[in-house]
């Protein structure tokens, strides 16, 4: 995943994009980064996700619940337990059924010189308001997602350990760290992955914990010359 978007792109006159764009894309809490699966599907008052490789579980998330989409990730105004509550279904809503739902505002608005008010009164279940990263960037106190080092101090340390994604998948050796990375290999030197320190979870002294589950690794992968 690149997480350097240029938000300069965003067009702030129209202030939002249609919800067939987002499709494949991360879904996260707002408030702490919580892993709320990859956009599968977009119904007419919900989005569906899906988390998990082995164990798939399936979200209905209402769309009115919507904090922002920033150009990577589809913000929600709900929690990872919240989800699991109120939104893990095996079989789609009834229609109205999240009528209860009020529209959940989007935590900060745009500079107001850029933002053109007369487009905040679009349908939210047409239309997903864009934000800007930076502005998630200071959202939060989740150690495992909002701050680059996870608690390590000493990034050599974790040279010749083992790497496991956060649904528990091994996928192999950590190979080398940069200043803004941390190199993977898997068994056999077939693939290798390039993974940004912000999206380590932990670290225990025997292997590094990813944010990312296996079924996103892919996005890091790296070409390796043969």
């Amino acid at each position: 995943m690149n997480r350097n978007t240029n938000s300069s792109n965003f067009n702030w006159k129209d202030n939002s994009i249609e919800w067939k764009d987002i499709t494949k894309k991360e879904a996260r809490g707002y408030e702490k980064g919580d892993d709320l699966g990859e956009v599968q599907e977009i119904g007419q008052e919900f989005v569906v996700t899906e988390r998990g490789r082995l164990n798939k579980n399936k979200f209905y998330l209402p769309k009115v619940l919507v904090a922002g989409y920033d150009g990577e990730v589809l913000w929600f105004n709900i929690t990872e337990q919240e989800a699991e509550d109120n939104f893990k279904k095996d079989e789609p809503p009834q229609m109205g059924e999240y009528s209860r739902y009020k529209s959940a505002s989007v935590t900060e608005q745009p500079d107001t010189q850029t933002y053109d008010q007369s487009e905040s009164s679009r349908d939210p279940l047409k239309y997903i308001p864009l934000i800007e990263k930076r502005q998630i960037d200071s959202v939060g106190t989740d150690a495992s997602y909002t701050r680059p080092h996870a608690g390590i101090q000493d990034w050599d340390s974790v040279l010749k350990k083992g790497a496991r994604t956060g649904d528990s998948v091994a996928v192999g050796i950590v190979t080398a760290v940069n200043d803004e990375n941390v190199i993977i290999t898997s068994d056999g030197a077939k693939d290798e992955f390039s993974i940004p320190k912000n999206e380590i979870q932990s670290y225990n002294g025997q292997e590094v914990v990813l944010n990312t589950t296996y079924d996103r690794l892919s996005q890091f992968k790296v070409k390796v010359p043969r």
